[in-house]
């Protein structure tokens, strides 16, 4: 497919980091975005430290906003903004927030019950009797662990992938999901808004193409872990790929 949209160039922009207790997070953001960026603490020493994190709600995760940042593109044809892709990155402290057999996150298939797991409680809450007002009919969530996809990347790490939300109005939010310990995950929310003038089949086109520069993004994002995680990835599956 012939792009039809003019974006960040991912390959050239500068990076920013986090050290999150010796693990390494590299994320690209091309300079137009700075000013659309914003980050925390570049570098944590503890990420058991309760008071870092900014939602604590008692009956979920612990949430710690690390970037929160927004992608313009452009129509080709005439330049004029076709729509934005926002980018939420946050760092979730499971503790016992986790299946009851779910040991270790760095073994794939316990990870992926632990995020089928997570998306079954967001539904449960969505449709929630004090959410009347919205229609079941347009909640979209993974129904089965096959709804969920893994993404692996050469040189990278490997994220689990999901389309979920409330789909009314706006389009559903794209999250990916990767551990950084046993008990920390990364958490990448994606929404997209625009891309929703000409036909119909123009806006799924333009859609098709916001989540392949989506992907390429997530692609970019490059983690090295802390030689603690490294051995403990390589105890669990027996070999150190991410």
């Amino acid at each position: 497919m012939v792009s039809s949209l003019i974006g960040p160039d991912f390959s050239q922009a500068p990076i920013v980091s986090f050290n999150l207790v010796g693990t390494q997070i590299y994320i690209p953001i091309p300079d137009e975005c700075n000013q659309d960026t914003k980050c925390s603490e570049s570098n944590i020493v503890s990420l058991d430290d309760e008071s870092i994190y900014n939602i604590k709600n008692p009956d979920y995760l612990l949430i710690k906003h690390l970037l929160k940042t927004k992608f313009r593109y452009l129509d080709g044809s005439d330049e004029l903004e076709a729509g934005q892709i926002r980018v939420e990155m946050d760092v979730l402290k499971i503790d016992s927030y986790r299946p009851a057999d779910c040991n270790s996150v760095f073994r794939k298939s316990e990870f992926l019950d632990f995020y089928f797991y997570l998306v079954q409680y967001e539904e449960r809450k969505m449709r929630d009797p004090e959410n009347r007002e919205k229609d079941d009919k347009y909640l979209i969530y993974p129904q089965c662990r096959d709804d969920i996809k893994e993404l692996n990347y050469d040189g990278s790490s490997s994220w689990l992938f999901a389309i979920c939300g409330y789909a009314e109005v706006t389009r559903p939010y794209r999250t990916f999901v990767t551990p950084i310990t046993n008990n920390h995950v990364l958490s990448i929310m994606v929404s997209i808004s625009g891309f929703d003038f000409g036909s119909v089949e123009l806006e799924q086109e333009l859609v098709a193409e916001a989540d392949q520069y989506i992907l390429d993004f997530i692609k970019s994002i490059r983690i090295d872990y802390s030689p603690e995680t490294l051995a403990e990835i390589q105890r669990v599956r027996g070999d150190v790929t991410a």
